[in-house]
Formats: structure tokens, sequence, C-alpha cells
């Protein structure tokens, strides 16, 4: 699947797509903490892989229930993003990303907690 981080939701759909096929290099290339990208942080990558690895072997077993995945509806302010109100193909995924939030570093969307 590609990458694509021009908009909050495409971000998150690549995020989404790259945790059910169990890509945790790209799961956290997508993400950023405390306002910077995972990937310019030293050290966070790998952190990243590690306490990511048990999250991604559950959620491999989910892959064919985020087929054809889309999502659409983001509240953007400025840099930041969140899915509260945004709707999803297949639904179960609006329960999965409203609990994430999106912020742009750079020109580009991320995948953050907080």
């Amino acid at each position: 699947m590609p990458v694509d981080q021009s908009t909050p939701e495409t971000a998150m759909s690549s995020w989404l797509g790259a945790m059910v096929a169990g890509d945790g290099e790209t799961v956290c290339a997508l993400m950023a903490a405390k306002g910077r990208a995972i990937p310019s942080i030293p050290g966070a990558a790998k952190a990243c892989g590690t306490s990511i690895a048990p999250t991604l072997e559950q959620i491999k077993q989910l892959g064919a229930v985020f087929t054809g995945l889309t999502i659409d509806g983001a509240t953007v302010t400025g840099d930041a993003a969140t899915f509260e109100r945004a709707t999803a193909v297949p639904p179960i995924a609006a329960t999965v990303v409203k609990n994430f939030k999106a912020v742009r570093i750079g020109g580009k969307w991320y995948v953050t907690q907080g």
C-alpha cells in the first residue's frame, strides 16, 4: 500500500494499512511524538518498533476486516487534526482512529497519540 501523507485522512489510512500489514517500520515512520516526526528523533524509531511489535501481531489477524479502508471527515485546525467526527469504511476503523490525532510537520501529516 503506498504511503500518502498529504492529508490527515490519507496519513491515517496509510498508518492503519501498515499496521494490518505488520509493517512496523512504516507504522513508526508515520508517527510523531511531542511535535516531532519519530524518524527525526534519535533512537525513537527503534523504540517505537520494539514497543509496537506485540500490537502488530494482534492487528495483523484483522487485516481482512480493513480491506478497502477509507477515512473521511477529520477535523483540521491549523497543523493539527482530530478524528472524533471522522467516518470510515469499514465502520470499525472509525472506532480505532477516534483515539488518535494527526499533526502536520514540514508539510506532511503524521499520526500521534496526543
